[in-house]
């Protein structure tokens, strides 16, 4: 297949695969919230703050650096496989000796088992990272998508039965090691790769270069990122921190799931055109067109009747998740498109200015997190929207440098999307005020839904019908 097809193949396999997936194990995850509390989610969270903190650092970026690179050998691949067993090693005994420190911090004895347990997760990552990478490498993207797909329903059914057992915190986090053991086996399984690692790092000094620049990239990513949690968790409390991870975790979850699919395919596929900035600009712009008139009523449509989604599939006692979903969910868009500024710069080798394009949110957000800290959760969730717009402007900036497109030429890729979502943001804030609704909950909800997509919808049809084309032929053309 050629470049369009497997990108196609891979956006087809991927997508398809989540979807289903998704589907499922969004349905799980309702229920598992209705049997679970807003302390177990907060508690879960404070847990897995810094074991995620260090898994971006447990294969230091070299499972990328596999995928950018254009000729690798097997006596390099074992000397990086040596290289990630040692790293993951070791970060799994930092982290199992680091738990009651972490306890102290947060006041919490319960935390130490919890962490203690979760640091499993590097053990068992170290085996799929040279598997996993050699599948994104050779754009394999069918294999991965069955693997991906078998441990999210793995994990979601593991959650939901120790949950229904009365496991309570503890079913969170068998379910996600249950995710990492799946997924582990069958990486192996789809690319096996039993080859003895070398304990010779000669010859791998192009591979830490970029590598690092990844691994920071990610380290202040997600210190940028958790700030949030952090600050509320230290400052607003447990409770509220579950109230606000599971508003982020909702208005975030378009964004976690189709980015991924995107960040999947568009990164070994600008790496493979990463000597002809021409096609990788055309390409780029395509997949902002593609991801705004998408993004922008999904996420809108979800913040304009937040309290309708928390009331029916989660209920009143999760009502004050709603300020900060409805709040974040507006911001989603640009971070969305951020996220595909990061993968073009550093599909086509520039891992120093994706790390740039990190540091800015680095610098600015966890000052903005501590002032909103001040007004509880609404100050924390307009945060987002008020300095993330600065963010996405210096970040666009930094990367239309390197890729050789206009600023312009970017913004008027998201024009309409903005325009046509904004109006019908508008129109269900129109009808929730008529006498059209019922008092059936679930039919109000569905009422607003299909209002929103008709009205962004005839907006597309007269003003945006380019658009619409374009997202029609992806497949085609």
């Amino acid at each position: 297949m050629n470049l369009k097809q497997k990108v196609v193949s891979g956006l087809a396999w991927s997508a398809g695969g989540r979807l289903v997936a998704q589907l499922l194990t969004w349905c799980i995850t309702i229920v598992i919230i209705r049997l679970l509390s807003p302390e177990d989610y907060g508690l879960m969270t404070l847990a897995g703050v810094f074991v995620a903190f260090l898994a971006l650092l447990n294969e230091l970026g070299l499972g990328a650096a596999v995928v950018q690179r254009k000729d690798i050998d097997l006596p390099t691949l074992r000397s990086l496989f040596g290289l990630v067993l040692l790293v993951s090693g070791l970060f799994y005994l930092i982290m199992f000796f680091s738990a009651p420190l972490i306890s102290g911090f947060y006041e919490e004895p319960r935390l130490v088992l919890l962490v203690q347990v979760l640091a499993l997760e590097f053990l068992l990552n170290g085996f799929s990272v040279i598997p996993r990478s050699l599948l994104l490498r050779e754009m394999k993207f069918r294999p991965i998508a069955v693997v991906d797909f078998i441990s999210a329903i793995s994990g979601s059914i593991a959650t939901l039965v120790l949950a229904l057992m009365g496991y309570g915190v503890w079913s969170l986090v068998w379910g996600m090691l249950m995710i990492r053991i799946v997924s582990t086996i069958g990486f192996n399984i789809a690319q096996p790769f039993f080859y003895l690692p070398r304990a010779s790092f000669k010859g791998l000094g192009a591979f830490f270069s970029f590598g690092g620049y990844v691994t920071l990239g990610r380290v202040f990513w997600y210190l940028y990122s958790r700030t949030d949690t952090l600050i509320i968790g230290k400052v607003l409390g447990k409770e509220l921190l579950g109230f606000y991870s599971i508003g982020l975790m909702l208005a975030a979850l378009p964004m976690d799931k189709v980015v991924s699919i995107i960040i999947q395919v568009a990164f070994p596929a600008f790496s493979s055109v990463q000597s002809d900035l021409e096609v990788v600009g055309r390409y780029f712009l395509k997949a902002i067109r593609v991801m705004s008139f998408i993004s922008f009523p999904v996420l809108w449509g979800i913040s304009s009747i937040s309290p309708e989604i928390i009331h029916v599939f989660l209920g009143d006692k999760w009502i004050q998740a709603v300020v900060p979903m409805q709040i974040i969910a507006i911001i989603i868009p640009l971070r969305m498109v951020s996220n595909v500024m990061s993968t073009a710069v550093f599909g086509v080798g520039r891992a120093d200015v994706s790390f740039y394009l990190v540091v800015v949110p680095f610098v600015l957000m966890p000052v903005a997190f501590f002032v909103g800290s001040y007004w509880g959760l609404l100050g924390v969730s307009l945060a987002w929207i008020i300095v993330f717009p600065l963010i996405f402007s210096l970040q666009l900036m930094l990367t239309i440098k390197i890729l050789k497109v206009s600023f312009v030429s970017v913004l008027k890729t998201m024009q309409m999307p903005f325009l046509s979502a904004l109006v019908m943001y508008v129109g269900v804030y129109l009808v929730k005020s008529s006498p059209l609704l019922t008092l059936h909950a679930v039919l109000d909800m569905l009422m607003l839904i299909i209002s929103g997509a008709v009205i962004y919808s005839a907006i597309t049809i007269t003003f945006n019908r380019n658009g619409l084309q374009e997202v029609r032929n992806l497949i085609k053309k």
